[in-house]
C-alpha cells in the first residue's frame, strides 16, 4: 500500500516541467523560510519589546530540535532505505541513503507550524498547509514515501501536545530567566529591563 502511494504521487513527476521545479522549490527550499519565519518572530519581539514573541520563538526552536532529535533515534531503531535504494523512481533531488522513516523535512516544518500557532493562528494555519505540501513534495521528488511523511505528522502532534501539557511554560520560564541574567550582565536590567521585557 505504501508503495502503490508512493508511486501515484512519484508517478506526476517528470510530466510538467513547471509543477516539477514547484515541487523541488517546496523540498528543499521551503523548511529554509519556515526557520527564516521563526527568526523573524523573535526579532520582532525585540523590536516591538514584546516577550511573548520571543518567548514563542524560543519555544518553537526548542519543540522543533526535540522533534528532529527523535526522529534521528526512531531513523536509527527503525531503519528504512529511501525508495530510490531498491526501486527505479522519479528522483528530482539527489540524497543521501539514509534513513527515510520518519521524514525529517515535515517533522521541522510541521513543528515550526505548531509552535508558532501560539504567535500567530492564521500564521499556523497557513504553515501547516506549507508543511502538508512540502510533506508532499517529498514523496513527489523521491526522497520518501508516503508513510515516512505521515509518521512524522503524527510523531509532532502528538509530542507537541505532550510538550505543550508538560514543557512549555518551563521552557519559557528558563529562557525568561536567562534573558533577564543577561540583561542585568550588560547593565541594562534596572535602567531598561522593564521596557525591554513588555
Amino acid at each position: 500500500m505504501n508503495m502503490e502511494f508512493f508511486r501515484l504521487i512519484n508517478n506526476l513527476a517528470n510530466k510538467n516541467a513547471l509543477l516539477d521545479k514547484i515541487m523541488i522549490f517546496f523540498s528543499k527550499d521551503v523548511p529554509y523560510i519556515f526557520m527564516a519565519v521563526t527568526a523573524l518572530v523573535f526579532i520582532l519581539g525585540v523590536i516591538k519589546k514584546n516577550e511573548e514573541f520571543r518567548k514563542v520563538s524560543v519555544s518553537t526552536v526548542v519543540i522543533t530540535v526535540i522533534n528532529l532529535m527523535l526522529s534521528f533515534i526512531i531513523g536509527s531503531v527503525y531503519y528504512v532505505d529511501r525508495p530510490f535504494v531498491h526501486n527505479k523512481v522519479n528522483l528530482l533531488v539527489p540524497h543521501v541513503k539514509d534513513a527515510s522513516f520518519p521524514s525529517d523535512h515535515a517533522t521541522g516544518t510541521m513543528s515550526i507550524a505548531l509552535g508558532l500557532g501560539k504567535y500567530n493562528r492564521i500564521l499556523e494555519i497557513i504553515m501547516i498547509i506549507l508543511s502538508i505540501i512540502v510533506g508532499f513534495s517529498r514523496v513527489y521528488v523521491g526522497n520518501h514515501y508516503p508513510l515516512d511523511v505521515i509518521g512524522a505528522y503524527a510523531m509532532v502532534f502528538i509530542i507537541s501536545y505532550l510538550y505543550n501539557l508538560s514543557l512549555k511554560n518551563k521552557v519559557e520560564g528558563i529562557y525568561t530567566k536567562i534573558e533577564r541574567l543577561l540583561i542585568s550582565k550588560v547593565g541594562f536590567y534596572k535602567s531598561a529591563d522593564e521596557n525591554i521585557l513588555n
